[in-house]
């Protein structure tokens, strides 16, 4: 970066053209010892407030700010605050709805943050047909009876890792509204949740899980199944899941 670009820095009687070690240490606020161990790679307590105010001042991209963090603290960074303001994603419904589509014969759908369903296909309303009335999954596995019935191993198999995927979510989104709405309901309305709730359990998907299911559709037969999740790589805001029957267990057609 040229000196000039930056206001108020000089940039007479330089040898280079490009920043120094204290020109980007004064301009991130921190000492330049501190940036020249930075730059060297030594590991060191780099606070994401640095590591957004280094961002900003070299243009980063979101990618490259994401490799920034994953190299100096070894997690990604935080989402955008634009995140945290509301839980509506930005879809295109028609492109959605086509790959739902597409995943005939297998139940698949789409939820958002909070998980509410926002589309599926029709394989998922023959499975589950709730969704047309009821279109939230985590309220209808812990506020609706006939969720106990239908969800083999209810508590260790689904409302368990179910919850801990509400708290994974609401750490990485403390301000989203319909996710501390979800957590309070779910906590007000099952004494059962409550009582798991206090295991403190973190859980960040279900991608790859084996379950079981018992529906009315399957004529009482219990029927394994395979999560797939996906995210779009647009947004954080939603995700989609593919229920594929799973022909190794034995159960199933």
């Amino acid at each position: 970066m040229s000196p000039s670009e930056i206001t108020g820095l000089v940039a007479e009687g330089r040898r280079g053209k490009g920043l120094t070690q204290r020109d980007v240490a004064r301009l991130t606020g921190v000492s330049e010892r501190w940036y020249g161990a930075f730059e060297r790679g030594i590991e060191a307590e780099y606070s994401p407030a640095f590591l957004d105010r280094l961002s900003s001042l070299f243009r980063l991209s979101p990618a490259e700010r994401r490799t920034l963090y994953l190299n100096a603290l070894g997690r990604p960074p935080a989402p955008a605050g634009s995140l945290e303001a509301g839980a509506v994603p930005e879809v295109d419904e028609k492109l959605l709805q086509q790959f739902l589509d597409n995943q005939t014969p297998a139940p698949a759908y789409a939820t958002d943050l909070a998980w509410n369903v926002i589309a599926c296909n029709d394989p998922l309303l023959r499975w589950f047909p709730w969704v047309s009335s009821q279109a939230n999954q985590m309220r209808w596995v812990f506020l609706d009876p006939e969720a106990r019935e239908q969800l083999v191993a209810w508590e260790r198999d689904w409302a368990r890792p179910f919850l801990g995927q509400i708290r994974y979510e609401r750490a990485h989104h403390p301000n989203n509204e319909a996710l501390l709405r979800l957590e309070r309901d779910i906590l007000e309305g099952s004494p059962a949740a409550r009582e798991m709730w206090d295991r403190r359990e973190v859980v960040d998907h279900s991608h790859g899980d084996l379950r079981r299911l018992k529906l009315p559709c399957h004529q009482g037969r219990e029927v394994a199944i395979r999560i797939v999740t996906v995210r779009p790589m647009h947004s954080e805001l939603f995700c989609v899941n593919v229920l594929l029957q799973d022909q190794q267990s034995g159960m199933g057609a």
